[in-house]
């Protein structure tokens, strides 16, 4: 009798994956693709504050993995891959715009949310989030949701930021003190 294949973790998974795609396997980059696009879009539009141009930016991430997938080394995940890569093509759409975002774009609720309290304040506390992470100085908005919306460890955000944990523990303490600061009206005093 033979075995069943193991389950791999998403992180193994994701190496073989890659080693598909550098074999020209358009259906493993599908599969990476589907496993990363809403959390990275989700990352993207915290630090652009725009939708539309996460998405834009996200599909540009794809497009330079699947480029260099024959160089990729799995080093370290393919999640903080691509957040690096994310990162540096945010620092490039600031360069492009001549300047760093100030204030996140008004996001619209689906039609309905304002028949229902519960999803007019979810919409509102979203707002009220985007306004107040707009509000944060550079390093500590992407400290905060890469630790948050990505859910990395210190060691991976200093990697990508390039700055050492302990700057990356500063920033994150800080940015979450000036979050209860601007959010306080949405939760009362700290």
């Amino acid at each position: 009798m033979s075995q069943p294949d193991p389950i791999l973790s998403d992180d193994e998974d994701d190496k073989r994956l890659m080693a598909l795609v550098a074999e020209g396997d358009d259906d493993a980059l599908r599969m990476i693709v589907h496993r990363h696009h809403a959390r990275l879009v989700g990352y993207l539009r915290g630090e652009v504050g725009s939708q539309a141009t996460a998405e834009e930016l996200a599909m540009e991430v794809f497009i330079r993995l699947h480029r260099a997938a024959s160089r990729w080394r799995p080093d370290a995940k393919l999640s903080t891959y691509l957040i690096h890569i994310a990162h540096n093509l945010v620092l490039n759409e600031w360069r492009r715009r001549g300047r760093k975002p100030t204030t996140a774009l008004e996001f619209t609720a689906e039609p309905g949310d304002q028949t229902h309290d519960s999803a007019r304040r979810v919409t509102e506390l979203d707002e009220a989030f985007q306004r107040a992470i707009a509000q944060l100085p550079t390093e500590q908005r992407t400290a905060i949701l890469l630790v948050v919306q990505q859910e990395l460890p210190y060691e991976d955000i200093a990697a990508i930021m390039g700055v050492p944990i302990s700057t990356v523990k500063t920033w994150i303490h800080r940015a979450r003190s000036r979050l209860r600061e601007l959010l306080k009206d949405f939760y009362g005093p700290a």
